[in-house]
């Protein structure tokens, strides 16, 4: 167990008493969010609970190896899984994320478990921590808590949403824990290799098409801090490739030594642009996205913007002013 001291019981409660749980994660899901959705799937099926799966989006397909991501549903939400009395939504900082409407919500008990600080604390039930380092850690504790053990499907569903949201266990919220945990979601049946090449060797040839577009907008600014990339949408439908398909981009402009900010802008519409943050100790982006509207934790953050890239980049420069002055 992670951390002993978080109370897991008001969820334990609801879950028993729960004739249908509806699992959710947020729009344009990441493998976080999907491998918490389909971690507490297993473990609810394997307690007997009625519980289904469904999003507003598809999932990534660095999922599609996942045991039991096919159980998954997306789009409009069915009568039969709207008539659920519980939903646990995992991963969203708000309600909103969902992508549905808050009246779907209004005859239901809502569990919501995120490791995000930046969480509006919108369900009836929160338990929100940022000590942890993805939510699909929250969920291996609450296993712990339910006295479920991990099989297969558990297991690899963890470690894959660890996995990416460490950014391969590079973070400093890696601890010795988070290690201790990992080699329990291998004893438990997770396949380290087959995530290795699901996630990480397995892109779409066009998605390196897209990357030299990515690489060649690269630049560094605030005296070789900031360093920035964007990619407009027009790349996306030239390439035949979306918004997942460039997922990691960021990360090369985080590798450039001196860099404490890495900003990566892409054009989800025109003049709708998708803004990522990732950041070094001691630098906070969760703040900063904060401040435009958006959220995520010290490391990795985002928000929307609107208008040219231009006027964008310097809504976010001068959101940078006082941490980079600091």
């Amino acid at each position: 167990m992670l951390y002993a001291d978080v109370s897991w019981q008001p969820v334990m409660d609801a879950v028993q008493q729960a004739k249908q749980i509806h699992i959710v994660a947020h729009v344009n899901p990441d493998a976080d969010t999907i491998g918490s959705q389909l971690a507490l799937y297993h473990a609810l099926k394997s307690m007997g609970k009625c519980v289904v799966m469904h999003n507003q989006d598809i999932a990534p397909y660095i999922c599609r190896y996942l045991p039991a991501v096919d159980d998954i549903t997306h789009g409009d939400v069915p009568s039969e899984i709207a008539a659920s009395d519980l939903v646990i939504a995992v991963d969203a900082g708000s309600m909103g994320r969902l992508g549905m409407e808050a009246s779907y919500f209004e005859d239901k008990i809502l569990i919501n478990i995120d490791h995000h600080a930046s969480n509006t604390l919108y369900g009836s039930i929160n338990v929100v921590d940022a000590r942890y380092c993805a939510t699909g850690a929250m969920i291996y504790d609450l296993l712990q808590h339910l006295n479920v053990p991990l099989n297969m499907g558990s297991a690899s569903a963890i470690y894959a949403a660890v996995l990416t949201d460490t950014a391969s266990f590079r973070l400093t919220c890696v601890d010795a824990d988070v290690h201790r945990m990992v080699a329990d979601l291998i004893d438990g049946g997770a396949d380290v290799g087959l995530a290795a090449q699901s996630i990480y060797q397995s892109h779409k040839p066009a998605r390196f098409e897209l990357l030299k577009h990515a690489l060649d907008s690269l630049n560094i600014s605030h005296n070789g801090r900031v360093a920035w990339i964007s990619l407009a949408h027009n790349l996306y439908e030239r390439t035949n490739l979306c918004g997942e398909d460039s997922e990691g981009f960021i990360d090369y402009a985080r590798s450039i030594e001196g860099v404490d900010i890495a900003v990566f802008i892409r054009e989800e519409k025109l003049q709708e642009w998708k803004v990522s943050f990732r950041a070094k100790a001691p630098c906070d982006v969760g703040v900063v996205a904060g401040m435009l509207g958006g959220g995520g934790h010290q490391y990795a953050a985002g928000c929307t913007l609107f208008g040219t890239l231009d006027e964008v980049q310097e809504k976010i420069k001068h959101a940078l002013v006082d941490m980079l002055n600091s």
